[in-house]
């Protein structure tokens, strides 16, 4: 999942906060998520995708949803799409306490890199992941090319 809309200035790149219209996508995709929801969240330690996952765990909690969730360092939108990879391989460590799938919630240029990665074997995106959107992919390992895109969803705001 890509955070929603953020205003576009702040002191920091990282202290950019969601746009009311952010805070709305966030909240209208909760519904999508609650088809599957995750077990284990992963979040961006940025604002706007902090902004993001508490937006949906609000929502996943309000249908008897709890996920746990992690801030995790190097998912943010200037990290490379193989060294998350290499950070993929500790979701099997946690997917043990996780009943469900694991969410990331992060940023572009990343998302748009990782999911091109992981469904297609490059770093050359095919789909442009819109704010407060959400692949779902599917697979057993997190390698390169080893992934296929379920279905792809944008806030219908």
């Amino acid at each position: 999942m890509r955070h929603g809309d953020a205003v576009s200035r702040a002191n920091t790149d990282a202290e950019r906060p969601l746009s009311e219209r952010g805070i709305a996508e966030a909240e209208s995709m909760v519904d999508t998520l609650l088809a599957e929801p995750p077990g284990l969240i992963w979040v961006s330690p940025y604002l706007r995708a902090q902004q993001t996952k508490d937006a949906v765990v609000a929502g996943l909690t309000q249908h008897g949803c709890n996920p746990l969730v992690e801030t995790v360092e190097g998912i943010t939108p200037d990290d490379h799409p193989m060294a998350v990879l290499a950070l993929l391989s500790r979701y099997q460590e946690s997917a043990d306490q996780a009943q469900g799938p694991l969410l990331l919630v992060s940023h572009n240029p990343l998302v748009s890199l990782l999911l091109s990665v992981l469904t297609e074997g490059h770093a050359q995106p095919s789909i442009g992941m819109a704010t407060a959107s959400i692949a779902c992919l599917q697979g057993d390992v997190f390698a390169s090319g080893s992934m296929i895109l379920e279905w792809y969803k944008t806030p219908g705001i």
